[in-house]
């Protein structure tokens, strides 16, 4: 009987030796699921389909070369409405029906915060493409990765310049959700310790038509400039009605206000308008090898007006699903990823990483701080001249960095 044991195990030990090629090739042969929350409809629509379109572009790029550790990249694409409500029940979809291994966008910060605490429900690691502070702060998780810079970034690193050149006395407007609430808060703190000061706030209801009577009465004829947080119609609607009640003041629109505008059918009422930005508009602002095959890739031209469509190209945080897309891939070569047992390495290995700036990584070199997921790399500083979007500042990464607000390496997978 003893004997009869030891040949049935040396016989299934010889099966798998002579099968394991064949399983290894059909692992390496399956796809690797990416999931995206595109916000393809509502409000950002735009944003949503720009960043499907730069996503699906990076996926072709990949395929071509061979994949990833020979495995194709198969996208699931799922529209967010620009909902929290609905990109929540989208991303459980990705995961839970679709099988999808990661998960990447949503320029709506209300949808990403809603999802964050599925991707550690989950164990899916999550790449928004929202900027608001708390991604990467109480709202997070270690399962989340915030690859654009966050409003926190933003404000501080140009506080200092805004009140050097643009004044000391400030109103701020925003749009009344997570998003604005976090430009608020972070921009009144720290105009306030580069020696300006906040005179009012005002926050109005996303996808207001008529600001007028919001802003009337509300903008001291002391103030010397408006900081404005909206997007898409919302910005023109300000800034039409900011123009009417005071032509004169100067006005700072938080980042890529401008993103999906035409600046020469913006009117006088954008005129000389600043605005907030990681990535230039034009090519001119980055005119560097690796930004300029870029956005051949993703068929942008040197003006950001997509090729054979005409309309202008939403820019905003494309550069941020891109390089995201590219530092998971990194991930998973570097750690050999095979299924889900093999997340935690990846989380392990994006934790620090350093971007070099590259095809990869065209806006520039950078760094995913360790601690609480957010990337730390430089900013812009873009204005409306003559219907002309132009860079006339560039603020270094280390002008905005701040003390992480969370540690999520303290987290257990």
């Amino acid at each position: 009987m003893k004997k009869s044991a030891y040949i049935v195990c040396a016989l299934m030990i010889l099966s798998c030796l002579l099968f394991l090629p064949q399983i290894v090739a059909a692992q390496a042969g399956k796809p690797i699921k990416i999931g995206v929350i595109a916000d393809k409809t509502g409000g950002l629509a735009a944003y949503g389909y720009s960043h499907e379109k730069v996503l699906r572009t990076a996926a072709k790029l990949t395929n071509e070369k061979g994949g990833i550790n020979g495995r194709p990249v198969e996208l699931f694409v799922e529209d967010t409405e620009t909902k929290p409500s609905v990109g929540a029940l989208k991303f459980r979809k990705l995961v839970e029906t679709d099988g999808v291994d990661f998960v990447i966008d949503s320029n709506m910060s209300g949808v990403a915060v809603a999802c964050a605490p599925i991707a550690k429900e989950l164990k899916t690691p999550y790449f928004p493409s929202a900027s608001a502070t708390e991604i990467s702060g109480d709202k997070g998780n270690r399962y989340v990765f915030q690859m654009c810079t966050n409003i926190r970034e933003e404000v501080k690193g140009t506080a200092k310049w805004a009140v050097e050149n643009l004044g000391k006395k400030w109103v701020v407007v925003v749009v009344n959700y997570a998003w604005g609430w976090s430009n608020q808060e972070d921009f009144t703190k720290y105009i306030t310790e580069n020696g300006g000061q906040v005179l009012e706030a005002i926050r109005v209801p996303l996808g207001t038509s008529d600001w007028l009577p919001y802003l009337k009465g509300k903008i001291p004829k002391e103030a010397d400039a408006v900081y404005l947080a909206a997007f898409g119609s919302d910005f023109l609607s300000a800034l039409r009605d900011i123009h009417a009640v005071r032509p004169d003041i100067k006005k700072l629109g938080a980042v890529y206000a401008l993103a999906s505008h035409d600046p020469a059918k913006l009117g006088p009422a954008a005129e000389g308008t600043y605005c907030i930005t990681s990535y230039p508009t034009y090519l001119s602002g980055l005119d560097t090898p690796f930004n300029k095959q870029y956005r051949e890739l993703i068929g942008v031209d040197p003006e950001g007006i997509e090729k054979g469509t005409g309309t202008r190209f939403v820019l905003a945080y494309n550069w941020a699903v891109w390089e995201a897309f590219f530092a998971l891939k990194n991930a998973i070569e570097k750690v050999k990823w095979q299924d889900k047992k093999d997340t935690p390495k990846v989380i392990e290995a994006l934790e620090g990483m350093e971007l070099k700036e590259s095809l990869e990584f065209p806006q520039g070199s950078a760094t995913i701080r360790a601690q609480d997921h957010l990337i730390q790399t430089g900013l812009y500083i873009e204005q409306v001249d003559k219907g002309v979007i132009k860079v006339v500042a560039r603020i270094p990464a280390a002008d905005a960095v701040y003390p992480p607000i969370a540690d999520f390496l303290k987290e257990p997978f």
